[in-house]
């Protein structure tokens, strides 16, 4: 458990506390111990809210987009992940060969969120609620916080959100299954491959055989992917998967949050720790003790 790791840390019987083992107010914590030191890089695992197509309410895109520009990521950001993070606006990261950077960008915007609301036929009732929403979550803290977080964000468009944790178990058959309107989870290592688009996005690839667990269906973007997949020059390649960047950031399947940073906390007679962008532990070949 974190706080095992934490106090295993603080006490001197470890080393190191592994990457992204340790919750962000652990981090800060820790850190104020001398001997101890935090390792931080900007990381490519990808945190994300899932919308359901099938929901007669969020199969309105204008309902996906308004809950975009109604997330205020950098708030989150700075207060639930303390800085540990960078916003997102792709399933790929910054770094990748295939990022496009020029697509739709849900900045935090209230006052569009609420006239995309009212363009898609949901005005505020007399209790000044336009749409009730269910979050699911798993039972870690973090989705937790950020789901509570996001019932205060949420109600100043008018939409209630209610948050709902679930175990484990229960959280994967009911999201496999789309018994959801809304699920927060994600993306490790998977997303360092732009293949992921067809697991996650295409309408061939809906449970049990991929991904696309919100039952997403966009024929042009179905064609781009298969076109990717086949085309071997890269700088071709790399132009359809900006096209399929761009419509997925209008259809808005995912509300995409951030980009986490990986973190290491180690005792300061660790020494060669350089932590690579996917949060393996390749960087062991090169520690030390001093």
């Amino acid at each position: 458990e974190a706080i095992v790791r934490a106090l295993e840390l603080r006490k001197g019987s470890a080393d190191i506390g592994g990457v992204n083992s340790l919750t962000p107010d652990m981090v800060l914590a820790l850190t104020k111990t001398p001997e101890l030191v935090a390792e931080e890089q900007p990381g490519t695992q990808f945190a994300y809210i899932a919308l359901n197509f099938d929901d007669p309410i969020l199969a309105h895109r204008e309902v996906r987009q308004a809950l975009a520009y109604a997330t205020d990521r950098a708030t989150l950001i700075r207060y639930l992940l303390r800085g540990q993070a960078r916003p997102a606006s792709s399933l790929l990261p910054p770094n990748h060969w295939a990022y496009e950077p020029n697509v739709r960008h849900y900045d935090y915007d209230p006052a569009q969120a609420e006239k995309l609301l009212d363009a898609a036929g949901y005005p505020r009732g007399a209790d000044g609620v336009r749409i009730h929403l269910t979050l699911k979550t798993s039972t870690e803290e973090s989705t937790r916080l950020l789901g509570q977080a996001l019932v205060d964000q949420w109600s100043k468009v008018g939409v209630a959100l209610q948050v709902r944790p679930l175990e484990n178990a229960t959280f994967q058959s009911d999201i496999g299954r789309g018994s959801f309107q809304l699920y927060t989870l994600r993306w490790i290592g998977a997303n360092s491959d732009p293949d992921i688009f067809r697991y996650v996005f295409s309408s061939k690839r809906m449970p049990p055989d991929g991904a696309n667990r919100g039952h997403y269906r966009n024929p042009a973007l179905d064609a781009l992917i298969d076109q990717q997949r086949v085309e071997v020059d890269t700088e071709k390649r790399k132009a359809i998967l900006s096209q399929i960047q761009k419509i997925v950031a209008e259809d808005e399947p995912y509300i995409d949050l951030w980009y986490v940073d990986n973190v290491c906390v180690h005792r300061d007679r660790v020494t060669g720790i350089a932590i690579q962008p996917d949060g393996g532990y390749d960087f062991l070949d090169s520690a030390e003790l001093k």
